[in-house]
C-alpha cells in the first residue's frame, strides 16, 4: 500500500495513498472491505486560517512553533477502534504512520507536476520553486512519498487524527479512547522545542470534527474521501485543522508604568496620592514576571462539551473553550527562583512616537473548565492561571528597604539575620499593643525584674495555608525566643504569680489581641492578576496568545518575608493597593479586554 503525502505547514497539503494491489482488505471496527487500491488526500491547515488573517489580528508562530519534525497519523474504525494500516519491521501491524520531512522533500518542480491540481498557488515571482508563501498564514510546501508495506488483513480506516511532533507518545497502536487519555506537561521544554512543539487536531462541534478528536474520512462504508486515483483524491481532499497544544502569555508595561521596568516607578495609592513611608516616597522596581496557579498538565486531545450553550465558544474549524485534564493540579512557585521572565515595555516619546521593547513569552497548559461535564468528575485544579509580577520597594536613591505595616501604620524597619537585631521597631509596636490590652510580663535579670522587651521576641511567619487568598500566608507575628522561653515570667513587676511560656506565645499569636504584621523584607513584593479569556470568561485555552498590558499599578503589593517559601497569591486585608491590566488575546489572534484588580 502506497501513500503519497504532500504537506504544507502552516497551510499544509498532504496526500495519503492507500491500497493493496487489488487484495481484499477487511475494514476496522465497523470498517468496510475494499478490493482495490484506494487513495486518500489530506490537507493540514491551521485552525484559525483566514485570508484576512493579519487584518483580523492573527499572529504567526515563531520558527520553533511552526517547525514540523514529524507527523503521526492515527487511523481508526467508525467507533474509534484500531484500524491497522502499517506493517512494522517485526511483521506486526500498527494503526499509525509517521512521516518525517527532510530537505529533499521540498518540491522544486511542483508547478510542473502533472498531478498538481492547484497551480494557482505558485509564487509568480519564483515559478516552479514549490513555494506557496503568498499569504501571511502560509509557510512552505513539502512533498513526500510514503510507502506502507501491507498484506492481506489491512483495515480500511473510517477516521484519522494527526499529531504534529508527537513527542512522548509510545510506538504502539492506540484506539481513540486511549489517545484521548494522553496528558503531559505540554508547556514544558520537552514539548515546546524545535521539532517537539506538539499540535493536534482542532476539536470543535459540528462538521467532520464532531468534537470526538478525529476526522471522518469513510462514513458508514460510503468510502467518503477514498478514491481509486491519486488525482481524484487530490481534487477531493480531507482537511484536518490543527492547533498547538498550549497557550502563550506575554506581559508588557504600558507607558504610564513602564518606568517600573526600566528604572523605577514612584508609587501612588489607589486614590492617586503619593505613597510615602514616613516622609520617604516609595518607588517600585519590577524584576520579572511568571505564572502562578498554572496547570501541571494538559490534554493531548482537547475536550469540549458539545452541549455548552451559546455560540461564543465554537467556530467553523475550532472552539474557544476547553475542559481541563482532571488530574491536572495548580502549580505555585517561590519568589526567589521562579519569577524572573523579562517584562516588555511600551513608552511614548516626543511627538507621540511609541517604542515597544518585547519581553519574554511563557507557554502554559490549558486551564479553563475545572470540572468535567458529568456530575461526578471533579478536577484537581480549581484555580485560574495568573500572571505574577515580582519587584522591590525602594527609596529615592533606588535602594530597597524594609517596610512594615502594623496597626494600620506603615513604617521603615531594619531586617537582620541576627534575631536580636531584627525588626526592632515592629517588636516595640507589638509589645506596646500587648501591654495596652492588659497583658504584661516580667522576668528577673540578676537582682532586677524587667518587663518583656524586643530582645525576648522573634518574628515568625504564619503557618502556611496551601490555598489562595488565605488572608494568612503573607503575615508575621511574634513569639518568644528560645532563650526567653527558658526564663521564668511573672504577671507583675513585684508579684509571685507566674505566666507559662505557652500562654505568652498564645497571646502573642492571637490576632484578636495583637495584630499580625505585614513585612516587605528588603522591599520584596508581588502583584498578580487573573488572565481573562473572552467576554466574562476567565481562563486560558490552547493556541491563544494572551498579550497582557499592565496599565496602572497602585499600592505596595503583597509583602514577601521569606523569598524561598511557595507563594499562594493573596491580597492583604484591608485592601490598600491594586493593579490594572489590559489584556489582548491572540488566537494566535487578538481580542481586547481590560482588567482591574484591587487589593
Amino acid at each position: 500500500m502506497k501513500r503519497d503525502l504532500l504537506i504544507m505547514f502552516l497551510l499544509a497539503s498532504l496526500l495519503v495513498m492507500t491500497g493493496c494491489s487489488q487484495e481484499n482488505i477487511p475494514g476496522g471496527d465497523d470498517g468496510v472491505e475494499d478490493a482495490q487500491t484506494s487513495y486518500l488526500a489530506i490537507n493540514l491547515r491551521p485552525a484559525d486560517e483566514s485570508p484576512t488573517r493579519a487584518a483580523n489580528g492573527y499572529e504567526d508562530g515563531t520558527d520553533i512553533e511552526n517547525h514540523v519534525e514529524k507527523v503521526r497519523f492515527y487511523f481508526f474504525g467508525a467507533a474509534g477502534g484500531i484500524a491497522n494500516v502499517n506493517i512494522t519491521s517485526s511483521g506486526g501491524y500498527v494503526n499509525y504512520y509517521d512521516w518525517t520531512p527532510g530537505s529533499s522533500d521540498k518540491d522544486p518542480d511542483y508547478k510542473d507536476d502533472p498531478d498538481n491540481v492547484d497551480p494557482g498557488n505558485q509564487d509568480p515571482d519564483n515559478p516552479g520553486n514549490g513555494d506557496t508563501n503568498n499569504q501571511d498564514d502560509i509557510e512552505s510546501k513539502l512533498t513526500a512519498t510514503i510507502v506502507i508495506n501491507t498484506a492481506k488483513g489491512d483495515k480500511v480506516p473510517n477516521m484519522v487524527a494527526a499529531v504534529i511532533n508527537p513527542a512522548g507518545l509510545p510506538d504502539e497502536s492506540l484506539p481513540l479512547t486511549e489517545l484521548k487519555k494522553k496528558v503531559a506537561d505540554y508547556a514544558s521544554a520537552a514539548y515546546t522545542g524545535e521539532g517537539t512543539f506538539v499540535m493536534f487536531n482542532s476539536i470543535y462541534a459540528g462538521g467532520d470534527g464532531n468534537g470526538n478528536g478525529a476526522v471522518v474520512i469513510n462514513q458508514s462504508g460510503d468510502k467518503k474521501n477514498l478514491w481509486t486515483t491519486a488525482k481524484d483524491a487530490k481534487e477531493h481532499p480531507v482537511t484536518i485543522y490543527v492547533e498547538r497544544s498550549v497557550a502563550k502569555v506575554r506581559v508588557t508595561l504600558g507607558n504610564e508604568v513602564a518606568a517600573a521596568g526600566t528604572s523605577m516607578l514612584a508609587l501612588k495609592d489607589k486614590e492617586g496620592n503619593d505613597l510615602k513611608v514616613g516622609a520617604e516616597q516609595v518607588y517600585l522596581k519590577l524584576e520579572g514576571w511568571g505564572l502562578t496557579a498554572d496547570t501541571s498538565e494538559g490534554r493531548l486531545v482537547k475536550k469540549i462539551n458539545p452541549g455548552w450553550t451559546g455560540t461564543w465558544w465554537n467556530s467553523t474549524h475550532r472552539s474557544f473553550w476547553a475542559i481541563n485534564s482532571m488530574t491536572a493540579t495548580n502549580r505555585y512557585h517561590d519568589y526567589k527562583n521562579s519569577i524572573g521572565s523579562a517584562i516588555g515595555t511600551i513608552t511614548v516619546g516626543e511627538g507621540g512616537s511609541t517604542t515597544t521593547t518585547p519581553g519574554a513569552a511563557l507557554y502554559t497548559n490549558e486551564n479553563a473548565v475545572a470540572n468535567d461535564y458529568d456530575p461526578v468528575t471533579t478536577g484537581q485544579a480549581p484555580n485560574h492561571t495568573k500572571v505574577i509580577l515580582k519587584g522591590k520597594l525602594c527609596d529615592h536613591e533606588g535602594e530597597p528597604f524594609t517596610i512594615v505595616r502594623h496597626l494600620g501604620t506603615h513604617f521603615a524597619d531594619d531586617y537582620s539575620e541576627t534575631e536580636a537585631d531584627n525588626l526592632k521597631e515592629l517588636k516595640k509596636s507589638i509589645l506596646n499593643q500587648l501591654s495596652a490590652k492588659g497583658y504584661k510580663y516580667y522576668t528577673q535579670d540578676g537582682s532586677t525584674r524587667r518587663q518583656i522587651d524586643e530582645r525576648d521576641l522573634k518574628i515568625t511567619i504564619a503557618t502556611k495555608i496551601e490555598s489562595e487568598d488565605s488572608k494568612n500566608n503573607c503575615y508575621v507575628y511574634a513569639q518568644l525566643t528560645t532563650e526567653a522561653e527558658g526564663k521564668t515570667w511573672y504577671t507583675s513587676l513585684d508579684g509571685t504569680t507566674t505566666a507559662d511560656k505557652d500562654v505568652i506565645n498564645g497571646n502573642l499569636k492571637n490576632n484578636n489581641i495583637v495584630d499580625w504584621a505585614l513585612v516587605w523584607r528588603g522591599g520584596m513584593t508581588y502583584y498578580y492578576y487573573e488572565i481573562k479569556h473572552l467576554g466574562d470568561q476567565i481562563g486560558v485555552v490552547r493556541n491563544h496568545v494572551y498579550d497582557t498590558t499592565v496599565t496602572k499599578i497602585a499600592g505596595l503589593g503583597t509583602p514577601v518575608y521569606d523569598p524561598e517559601q511557595i507563594i499562594y497569591p493573596e491580597k492583604p486585608d484591608p485592601n490598600d493597593h491594586f493593579i490594572a491590566a489590559q489584556i489582548m488575546i491572540l488566537s494566535w489572534r487578538i481580542v481586547n479586554s481590560q482588567n482591574g484588580l484591587e487589593w
